[in-house]
């Protein structure tokens, strides 16, 4: 399930609610509206690409797009929002979304270390780690974050959808992110760093 809650702001919006869950992925707020704003200026709205699949929301008055696609059961969220607008929250306000900063490190997987403590896959899974790398390399050229989540999703899993789920979200970093040199994450050797960016990208897979 994914609430999204866009608060009321001055002269631009009253609050608007969007929910989704697997199976409904709604093209309207909770109230039915498919808009907030007075008049022609629509300073928030949805739009459905694919019915029941894959809605935007464009929230101009905060610079804000949101894209919530289902994928299998899954449901993925990407957000593109200016870094000031992200930056004004803190961990101890109503912020809740986990951000990976210029500065932080990213826990990310290396190959070796793929599977959970305990060195075992799920007890499900049909994959070991060659077939699991073979059939995310038929989605995910590039060996980055995204590849690699894909493996460790198969190994942990055995669902074959994690493969659209990641090719998804590098998708979603290829529409929202304004510079193409950081489109791509790749772990490295003494712990991981996001390259440098000047907007804030943020993809779930839930």
């Amino acid at each position: 399930q994914i609430t999204i809650i866009f608060k009321s702001y001055q002269d631009c919006t009253d609050q608007k609610v969007y929910q989704a869950v697997t199976d409904d992925l709604p093209a309207a707020f909770v109230d039915g509206t498919t808009s907030g704003g007075d008049g022609n200026t629509k300073s928030l709205r949805i739009v459905e690409n694919v019915s029941g699949k894959y809605v935007e929301m464009h929230a101009k008055y905060i610079g804000t797009t949101v894209y919530i696609r289902q994928l299998g059961h899954y449901l993925t969220l990407a957000i593109r929002m200016p870094q000031e607008l992200v930056m004004a929250y803190e961990e101890s306000q109503d912020l809740q979304l986990e951000r990976i900063d210029d500065s932080g490190h990213l826990p990310l997987p290396v190959m070796g270390q793929l599977l959970p403590q305990g060195g075992a896959a799920h007890p499900r899974s049909v994959y070991t780690l060659e077939t699991a790398t073979t059939k995310c390399q038929e989605k995910m050229l590039v060996k980055d974050i995204y590849f690699y989540s894909c493996v460790f999703d198969l190994l942990t899993t055995g669902d074959a959808n994690f493969t659209a789920v990641a090719h998804s979200a590098l998708q979603d970093v290829e529409a929202l992110h304004p510079r193409k040199e950081h489109w791509h994450i790749f772990p490295s050797s003494g712990g991981s760093g996001v390259r440098k960016s000047s907007k804030f990208f943020v993809g779930l897979g839930l």
